[in-house]
């Protein structure tokens, strides 16, 4: 039960400082503050989900430093790819076009991946198998008997987001918004 309750505080961890990374790095380059991420909230649970998928299957390899780089930036870029196109599919919304980043115009793949990302998944990668999953861990460690009653509140407002955001986004699309991943909810 602790180990399942260590993961989902973990995957909130991770969403929560993608979300952070994100947020800061496209209110930078719309030069206004933006919510960057599919949900209300603040998460971006590709970004938890890929910070576990790295660290289960990269560990291992944690004595190969230049191996968790590529390997943990090709897995990254294929998940970014994947949500991608599911999100396109599913709800009509591009979450981020890297045609129109500065220092990402030069080296993407229609918008959706491009090489300077996925050079800092790599870098990413290693922060998450080196340093980044201890820190979580640590965190979750110090909670103690708070960590299931969090983990459950966390749960209960993601699940609520998750609802929300897809009838609004639903609604949207009916009504012929066009959507982009950072101006979701700055629509009425």
């Amino acid at each position: 039960m602790m180990v399942m309750a260590r993961f989902i505080f973990t995957f909130f961890f991770l969403s929560f400082s993608g979300w952070v990374l994100e947020t800061v790095s496209e209110s930078i380059v719309r030069e206004k503050p933006v919510n960057k991420g599919f949900f209300r909230g603040p998460w971006v649970p590709v970004q938890g989900l890929g910070g576990i998928v790295v660290y289960l299957l990269m560990y291992p390899l944690r004595a190969y430093p230049a191996l968790i780089f590529f390997a943990g930036a090709a897995l990254c870029t294929a998940l970014e790819y994947l949500t991608a196109l599911f999100l396109e599919h599913c709800f009509r919304v591009r979450s981020w076009d890297y045609t129109t980043y500065p220092y990402t115009r030069w080296c993407h793949f229609r918008g959706r991946i491009c090489l300077t990302i996925s050079l800092f998944f790599g870098i990413v990668s290693l922060v998450v198998v080196y340093f980044y999953w201890s820190l979580a861990a640590g965190l979750a460690a110090a909670l103690g008997t708070w960590l299931l009653p969090l983990d459950g509140v966390l749960l209960v407002l993601f699940t609520a987001d998750v609802c929300h955001s897809c009838v609004k986004i639903r609604r949207l699309n009916r009504e012929g918004v066009k959507l982009n991943g950072w101006n979701v909810f700055s629509v009425s």
